[in-house]
């Protein structure tokens, strides 16, 4: 058998187990694994190195016009997935929005018009369905995930997107039948917009009333209501972003009454907590996301929930913005949410859960790669280290200490909200579908190389 790319020496990890062996790779898919391979046309030495299934992101905005102040962010595919790929990510699933007006099938169009000729690595689309009063809307659902978009998002509250509970309870509905994955952003719509206009019109404006103005329990009820909403229809469900004590417990709740529900979090919530809204000169902007930060002790929470197996997935919500789109807002409620993840995500994780012993390296595995291929309709293409699977693969070097600093991101940003992170432990070399993409903090790839993933439905966990 001729070999591409054989990786030797390295420890593999999968979600279920830690082993030495190598990797043949050809046609941009995994071959062999065995310590007896064939020589290959390139050779990899991952002696001291972890070799994990690459990272799958399931949660990232790019190119995205923020419906608030109609603000762009600042990263389109291509620097999205330049910095995704450096970072350790080699599939990506953005959001395909219903504007107002729009059909399903014109957001996708929209989106892949965006994506073309740009993205670094492999990428799928949700679609958002913001908009039941265009025709022909829920019947587009099934029509969409035949095609491969096999997941819908939709909002309980933010402005121009949120849904009212009757048309979550519709899309419930359609989604159960049709074998589609429901993602749900969770917020209060009446208690966030009372609490917003309360310290706005008493001139309390500040960054540190925006956790006031989105406190947990605003997430908590609409969790609870939506996972209510879905149990009794016999619907999955899966919350993302999930910030709070508070809705995790809603989460249990349901679960102990029969309710399939998915939990991702994201790095935010994990390595920053509210204080930073605290910061002096209105720099507690730059960290405005949805939900907002929350405490430590919700922190700590997250990362229970992680390690005990309440969340199921890690995905960044990456919606970057410069620091001048941040600090410029008028008040709280106009700053732009989001912060630049997809470079860093993966080896925060690593460094933070598996070198602190936070979290287990097969538990690492499962909520960056093998839970979200399958949930998200990608296994066993993707999410796995197995013959057969596209050679999607992360080397990440154990003992690699990194402190991230401003400038440092291959992502259109000029700041990094975790600058002054220290860890231990970091991806070093990116391979997709069989092409070394990044390595050493360097993009090798071209812009373009990335294909469409057409998703199957989802697959329980």
């Amino acid at each position: 058998m001729s070999l591409d790319i054989a990786i030797r020496n390295g420890t593999l990890a999968t979600a279920d187990a830690t082993f030495e062996s190598d990797i043949g790779i050809s046609d941009g898919k995994v071959v062999l694994i065995s310590q007896n391979l064939p020589e290959a046309k390139r050779e990899i030495d991952a002696t001291g190195r972890i070799v994990v299934p690459g990272a799958i992101d399931v949660h990232t905005h790019f190119d995205r016009v923020h419906s608030w102040h109609g603000k762009k962010n600042t990263d389109d595919y291509e620097t999205g997935t330049r910095a995704a790929a450096i970072g350790g990510i080699t599939t990506v699933v953005n959001f395909a929005f219903q504007e107002p007006g729009w059909d399903l099938r014109q957001g996708i169009d929209h989106e892949l018009a965006l994506a073309d000729g740009n993205a670094h690595i492999d990428f799928g689309l949700h679609t958002v369905v913001a908009d039941l009063s265009v025709d022909g809307t829920l019947s587009a659902i099934k029509s969409v995930a035949d095609e491969g978009y096999a997941s819908v998002k939709i909002f309980t509250a933010v402005p121009h997107v949120g849904l009212t509970d009757p048309e979550i309870l519709k899309v419930l509905e359609v989604c159960r039948d049709d074998g589609v994955l429901v993602s749900v952003h969770a917020e209060d719509d009446p208690l966030c917009n009372h609490l917003v206009n309360h310290y706005l019109e008493a001139g309390k404006t500040h960054v540190r009333y925006f956790p006031k103005a989105r406190p947990p329990v605003a997430e908590a009820l609409a969790t609870g209501r939506v996972a209510a909403y879905a149990r009794e229809l016999g619907a999955p469900v899966y919350f993302v972003h999930l910030s709070s004590r508070k809705a995790l417990q809603e989460v249990r709740r349901s679960r102990e009454e029969g309710g399939e529900v998915y939990v991702e979090t994201r790095p935010v919530y994990l390595y920053l907590d509210e204080s930073r809204y605290e910061l002096p000169d209105n720099q507690g902007n730059l960290y405005v996301c949805l939900p907002p930060l929350r405490s430590k002790m919700d922190q700590e929470t997250l990362w229970q929930g992680m390690r005990n197996g309440e969340i199921q997935t890690y995905a960044t919500d990456h919606a970057p913005w410069t620091s001048s789109q941040k600090l410029d807002a008028p008040n709280f409620s106009r700053i732009p949410a989001g912060v630049a993840n997809v470079q860093t995500s993966i080896g925060m994780l690593y460094s933070d859960g598996v070198t602190r012993g936070k979290i287990s390296l097969q538990q690492f595995v499962a909520v960056t790669s093998t839970n979200p291929a399958k949930l998200f309709g990608m296994w066993p293409r993707k999410g796995t280290l197995t013959p057969g699977a596209d050679a999607d693969i992360v080397l990440i070097d154990p003992r690699r200490a990194v402190e991230l600093q401003n400038g440092g991101l291959a992502s259109n940003v000029d700041y990094d909200p975790y600058a002054g992170y220290q860890g231990v432990g970091w991806p070093v070399m990116t391979i997709s579908r069989g092409e070394i993409v990044a390595e050493e903090g360097r993009i090798l790839s071209k812009p373009g190389r990335g294909r469409v993933v057409k998703r199957s439905r989802f697959q329980s966990l």
